[in-house]
Parts: structure tokens; C-alpha cells; sequence
């Protein structure tokens, strides 16, 4: 409970650490978004679609991407799995409806 939990408390880091942190984080995203467009740019003027049309898709996937990013990064992290069942007794298996019973 607050101050008495058993934990040592730590101090926050200084705010250019966290600011850095935060840039190298959207640099990221930013740079991932890039590539998506890049590809998506390349990829319809491969396929013969005009140079306003690719470029207005690959801006539209790489704003896609950037936000889809920055939306996954608010979600809770994924629960521990459980163990698996503990079995009857070893070297044993259980009967199945191949066995005829």
C-alpha cells in the first residue's frame, strides 16, 4: 500500500532522458510508416497506376501505419500463459473415441 509497500522508491528520470526516449519512439513509428509508403508507392506504380493515385496511397498507408503504431503501444501487455493441466499419471493417455470406447 503507497510508501509502505516493501519497494524501494525510484525516481523518475531526468526529463531530456524521457524526451529522447519519446523521439527515438516516434522516430520509429515514423520511419516504419515510411517504409510502408515507399512500398505501397512503389508497388502501384508497378502497377501502372498514375503518379497522383500511387503517391495519395502510399501518404494514406503511412499515416495508417504511424497511427496503427502509436495505437498498439496503448495496449496492456498480454497475461502470463497458464500451465498446462497436470496429467492423471505419468506415461499414461487417455482413451479417445479412435480406441472405440
Amino acid at each position: 500500500m503507497g510508501r509502505h509497500d516493501g519497494r524501494a522508491a525510484v525516481p523518475p528520470a531526468p526529463w531530456y532522458a524521457r524526451v529522447a526516449r519519446a523521439a527515438l519512439r516516434w522516430l520509429g513509428r515514423l520511419a516504419l510508416g515510411a517504409l510502408a509508403g515507399g512500398v505501397v508507392l512503389g508497388a502501384t506504380l508497378w502497377a501502372g497506376t498514375s503518379w497522383q493515385a500511387s503517391r495519395a496511397l502510399g501518404a494514406a498507408a503511412a499515416f495508417v501505419v504511424v497511427v496503427a503504431t502509436a495505437l498498439a503501444a496503448t495496449l496492456p501487455p498480454l497475461p502470463d500463459p497458464t500451465p498446462p493441466p497436470p496429467h492423471d499419471e505419468p506415461g499414461t493417455r487417455r482413451p479417445t473415441a479412435r480406441d472405440g470406447r
